[in-house]
């Protein structure tokens, strides 16, 4: 548990330092003055920077910042994040979100080199062969290339299973290449329950597969990174929806849990399920901070839109009130989502 713990700390370090890195570089573009970029949060363990940016590393190494002129507050300076126009704050915000999402990409990538490296397969989209008697098989034939289910694009075996688990035991429309021709098939798929309670659903394919190269580890690496943004979002929607439990939300107790729990195998497939949930742990971050919830990056932007629509900024002071609330209520939300891990951890015992 202890090196778990420590991965996380070093992995969450990682998500602070390229999120706050993104917003330096961009404001570094724009020509807005950054008074101070920091990694960790607390007193200052190491600081150096002799001119207009000072460079530290804190205390608590968690959290960061990059603060700029202007940010927070009206500044009639050159360099001032205020001054610049709508446009350039909307990417020095969104920058920031931007990274945590490449971060995701660039470790979906090295999850796939792994992975593919000890399974020396990578899955296509086109079935190989059907399962006797099951529902595709009345329809469908090996050679026939999956394009959508229920009108979503499939690039992956991924979105295969996640759209066909997202439609349940409901009738999906499956529409296929063959032979140049594109056809569509109303399929049923068949509930599996397992020992545990969980619930899967098939058709009963089974895909071609290739061996790995640098194109297509690309192309499943790019694809894996969208899937894990479309899980974040879909999970939203069910919890706005009522579908999913306030209970269900977790904090970094449960995550650093979560984490334990995959690292379990140890060696490679410890490993590789780490990597996997890191990088779905990057996007899912960079995805939820381009909410437009008050304090996060994605209520400043939505603030600066609506100065784009108006044509005219509202008060600082105002806005900061705005964030100042959203603040309390994110840490609110910590609290809860912490005393949830907590429970679920009692209750395991």
């Amino acid at each position: 548990m202890i090196w778990t713990i420590i991965f996380a700390i070093l992995f969450f370090s990682l998500i602070i330092f390229v999120h706050e890195l993104g917003h330096f570089l961009t404001a570094r573009l724009f020509k807005v003055t950054v008074h101070e970029f920091a990694i960790g949060m607390g007193p200052k363990l190491i600081s150096w920077g002799k001119k207009q940016t000072k460079y530290s590393i804190r205390i608590i190494p968690v959290g960061g910042f990059c603060k700029m002129e202007g940010e927070d507050e009206a500044s009639q300076n050159e360099g001032s994040f205020s001054n610049k126009p709508w446009y350039a704050r909307l990417i020095i915000l969104a920058s920031g979100a931007g990274m945590n999402i490449i971060l995701g990409f660039v470790v979906c990538i090295i999850y796939t080199i792994i992975l593919t490296s000890q399974t020396g397969i990578i899955a296509t989209t086109t079935i190989d062969d059907l399962a006797p008697e099951a529902p595709a098989a009345m329809v469908l034939q090996p050679g026939d290339r999956i394009l959508e289910i229920n009108g979503s694009k499939v690039n992956i075996k991924r979105d295969i299973d996640f759209e066909i688990n997202m439609n349940e035991a409901n009738t999906a429309k499956i529409l296929v290449e063959r032979n140049g021709e594109e056809l569509s098939f109303d399929i049923r798929p068949v509930t599996e329950t397992y020992e545990d309670g969980t619930q899967s659903h098939m058709i009963g394919i089974y895909l071609k597969t290739e061996a790995p190269g640098f194109f297509n580890i690309l192309h499943e690496s790019l694809f894996q990174t969208i899937w894990m943004g479309k899980t974040v979002i879909v999970s939203l929607g069910m919890l706005i929806g009522g579908k999913a439990s306030m209970n269900d939300v977790s904090g970094p107790v449960g995550v650093v849990s979560t984490m334990n729990t995959v690292a379990q195998g140890g060696g490679i497939v410890g490993l590789i399920n780490l990597l996997m949930l890191g990088s779905l742990i990057s996007v899912n971050i960079g995805i939820m901070n381009l909410l437009p919830l008050p304090a996060l990056d994605g209520g400043r932007i939505f603030f600066i839109l609506i100065e784009g629509i108006r044509r005219k900024p509202i008060p600082p002071e105002k806005e900061g009130i705005v964030h100042f609330i959203g603040l309390i209520l994110l840490f609110g939300l910590m609290i809860f989502a912490t005393w949830n891990d907590i429970m679920r951890l009692i209750n395991g015992i």
